[in-house]
């Protein structure tokens, strides 16, 4: 059957369609992109395309959809259901139209993207194709890529991965890394009358978070030419109970980011000996940088399809990391899409009609290019 799909209803009926995977959630949900990857499911029946839904963690599956090109190079395009929380939002889920832009949480994180991507692929679908594409719609990536992570251990095969995120059509070549952890220090509670009977867990966490600034100085001095430097940062810190008691427990959350050359593994052994056996280490996250040689032929065919449609755009780097960082040891990976990153998990998120609009063209004349 021959299907036709506008870019732009696809993501309002997207956005529609709820799927927060960062907390607090403002809706009650079975499993958080289920109905979204019943819908893209439903697409791909509809259109008589190849495709499984398999899981990625419990409950929760990716999308995989296949567009095969037999002979023809091989293109994994990859976008992520998840969104983060919708908390604060006045109307989260409208999937509104105003003033030429799309409204809503997920808009141009990363609904839009996938959106312009899918219609792209399965309006195309009668028509000559210059790739064996698989496309890929990935379950958690704003959490911990468990989406990507389990299609990595599926060995995919690709001469490119173009992941779709909001870069403002800017080809993203490089990215850094990240490392996430909680640390967990446990005393012993009593009055705070009497501190000598009792063990603070917020002075022994402050010891630790003293080494873990001995560690952010040695990785701030590790600089790429391109993604700038390491960094470390605190970002969460709980602890104690009432004002009058020595407090047992205290925790932090510890974001690393890092470059082409680190290994988060490493990483998370270093901190695991400032943490010695005075703190419980739990990691969170991993997933390292990237960082793709320009001189692929496909990315540049990428090039050239928007420099004819007047997009004749430097590639770029960026200090956020992508589902690219759990594949990339398999292949050349970039980051490109329609939207303004500045917009993603902002309360008045959304993403411009023409920007979203021109990606769908790009993408057809590149996925039918070669």
């Amino acid at each position: 059957m021959t299907i036709t799909i506008d870019p732009v209803e696809l993501t309002s009926q997207l956005v529609k369609i709820p799927s927060e995977s960062s907390t607090p959630l403002t809706t009650r949900q079975e499993s958080v992109e289920k109905l979204l990857a019943a819908h893209l499911s439903s697409l791909c029946r509809q259109a008589d395309v190849e495709h499984e839904l398999f899981e990625a963690l419990p409950g929760r599956r990716n999308l995989i959809a296949r567009f095969p090109a037999p002979g023809r190079p091989k293109l994994l395009i990859m976008a992520h259901m998840d969104t983060v929380s919708a908390r604060e939002m006045s109307a989260p889920f409208s999937g509104e139209i105003k003033k030429g832009r799309l409204l809503g949480r997920g808009s141009c994180d990363d609904k839009g993207p996938l959106a312009a991507a899918f219609a792209a692929l399965i309006n195309l679908q009668a028509e000559k194709r210059g790739f064996d594409t698989t496309f890929a719609a990935t379950v958690d990536e704003e959490c911990t890529m468990a989406g990507s992570r389990a299609l990595a251990l599926r060995n995919p095969e690709f001469d490119l991965c173009l992941t779709l995120e909001p870069t403002a059509l800017r080809i993203i070549h490089a990215h850094k890394g990240v490392y996430r952890c909680r640390i967990i220090c446990t005393g012993k509670a009593c009055h705070s009358s009497q501190p000598e009977r009792g063990q603070n867990a917020i002075i022994a966490i402050y010891d630790i978070m003293t080494g873990l600034q001995a560690l952010e100085f040695q990785l701030r001095r590790h600089r790429d030419r391109e993604l700038g430097r390491a960094s470390l940062a605190i970002t969460r810190i709980k602890g104690g109970s009432s004002i009058n008691i020595i407090p047992d427990h205290c925790e932090i959350s510890v974001d690393v980011r890092l470059l082409p050359n680190h290994d988060p593994a490493e990483i998370a052994l270093r901190i695991r000996a400032i943490c010695a056996n005075r703190a419980q280490v739990e990691d969170i996250f991993q997933a390292r940088a990237i960082k793709t040689d320009l001189h692929n032929q496909h990315i540049k065919r990428l090039q050239d399809v928007m420099a004819l449609k007047g997009h004749d755009l430097p590639p770029a780097t960026a200090s956020y990391a992508t589902d690219c960082a759990q594949l990339s040891h398999l292949g050349p990976c970039i980051v490109w899409g329609p939207g303004d990153i500045a917009q993603a998990h902002q309360r008045n998120e959304y993403i411009e009609l023409d920007q979203l609009r021109e990606a769908y063209k790009i993408l057809l004349n590149f996925l039918s290019s070669g």
